[in-house]
């Protein structure tokens, strides 16, 4: 299997005003990543909202992932669960429907606290999906649980088919090039998140990709080809306007902004969330409309 490289697109999980998981917008969702250009696509994770969903839809979900990807891209599924045993059957489950990978934190409602109940995890994991490769998620709290990079490394070395690492616990540039010092062969890839915000440096660290929320999913994917290409300076002016739609969502209520832009783009029906119903206002809306006009040329689907 050819090694994972560039922007791996998370889904976003579409929900109606009442909360309820919108089925035909994921499906669109899923197939308008692909032809966004993508070179993989992640769901559930951070940027899905997984903590909000139920056993039964992460398991459709990841089977629609895998369905509507048809084969065109890498498919990797987050499997984090409160639990050790939650984990496993979502990694049974991902192996059933075909997924290429999986991805895991570690339990992120009560953390584990000693080393080797992290290395039993993963070592479950790994057991339950082999020879799939698995992927560690290492991000900063409240989710996640820092786990030093030596650490991460060593659980790569010690289990054979946990080979690729997401590394994001701040500060995330030097959280990468730690264990990309520190890590050998057996480490075949570094993936970092923050959606694409600090990719230049990242790039220049040796990052095998980023993996961002879904909403420019073209956009980086054009950004992420032209370093690639060592077109740093073209993949600078897109990337540059990039961030002025990406600086306004930060100001706003997060769900309803990144869903609000996925709407403009024709992939969701409605912004709505689960549990938490967030609304922009006039303000929120006219700079979204001021900053997509500036990065809409740059669209390809």
């Amino acid at each position: 299997m050819a090694r994972f490289r560039g922007i791996y697109s998370i889904a976003q999980s579409p929900f109606d005003e009442m909360g309820g998981f919108m089925w035909d917008d994921f499906e669109r969702e899923v197939d308008w990543i692909v032809r966004a250009g993508a070179h993989g696509l992640v769901w559930p994770v951070m940027a899905s909202e997984f903590t909000v969903l139920s056993t039964r839809e992460r398991v459709q979900g990841m089977k629609v992932c895998v369905d509507v990807v048809g084969g065109r891209i890498p498919v990797v599924i987050g499997v984090a669960d409160t639990s050790k045993d939650g984990a496993v059957y979502l990694a049974e489950q991902a192996a059933a429907a075909g997924a290429d990978s999986i991805i895991a934190m570690p339990p992120w409602a009560t953390h584990m606290n000693r080393n080797h109940l992290f290395e039993d995890y993963y070592l479950a994991l790994a057991a339950t999906v082999n020879p799939m490769p698995v992927m560690i998620q290492n991000c900063g709290p409240p989710l996640g649980s820092s786990l030093p990079g030596k650490f991460v490394v060593e659980l790569c070395a010690k289990i054979d088919n946990v080979s690729y690492l997401k590394e994001e616990k701040p500060p995330q540039g030097h959280a990468i090039s730690e264990v990309m010092e520190l890590a050998g062969p057996e480490v075949l890839g570094v993936f970092s998140g923050a959606g694409c915000k600090w990719i230049f440096t990242e790039y220049k660290r040796g990052v095998c990709g980023n993996m961002p929320s879904s909403m420019f999913t073209d956009i980086d994917a054009q950004i992420w080809n032209l370093l690639e290409e060592g077109k740093e300076a073209e993949a600078r002016t897109i990337h540059n306007t990039r961030l002025i739609l990406e600086n306004a969502l930060t100001s706003m209520p997060a769900r309803a902004a990144r869903k609000t832009v996925m709407v403009r783009r024709g992939v969701f029906s409605v912004a709505g969330g689960r549990n938490q119903l967030d609304e922009l206002d006039d303000i929120d809306r006219a700079e979204i409309d001021y900053a997509y006009a500036l990065l809409e040329p740059y669209f390809t689907v």
